[in-house]
């Protein structure tokens, strides 16, 4: 009986679990978490240059739950937008400033980038 309710208990985890990864991101909330500097100051253009190329990501993004790609393609290009977006900001802001602005957001983009993957896109 022991045996049982851990069994039953163990799925129920799962579920919950599975439930939670399969919410959904709103481009609101993307666009804040992508737009962030963590502290490197920005010209007035470099910050338009920069919000730009997060916006252009956020619409691709969303596009693609429209293209019912299989979750291997889905991430395939996932990582293709985040691989331009990189290119984008690395020529409007130069290899300089985007370095610096890489390096202290890296791992913050890494987990964002988990998230959509994980997640179905709320406009």
């Amino acid at each position: 009986m022991k045996e049982l309710i851990f069994k039953v208990t163990l799925t129920a985890a799962f579920f919950i679990s599975a439930i939670s990864f399969a919410q959904g991101i709103n481009k609101k909330s993307l666009l804040n978490e992508l737009n962030k500097t963590y502290g490197i100051a920005l010209s007035a253009d470099e910050k338009t240059s920069f919000e730009n190329a997060n916006s252009a990501l956020v619409l691709e993004l969303f596009g693609l739950d429209e293209k019912n790609l299989s979750k291997e393609n889905r991430d395939k290009e996932i990582n293709k937008l985040f691989d331009k977006r990189d290119k984008t900001l690395t020529s409007s802001l130069g290899i300089n400033k985007y370095s610096d602005i890489k390096s202290k957001t890296d791992e913050k983009i890494a987990e964002t980038m988990q998230k959509v993957k994980q997640a179905k896109m709320i406009p």
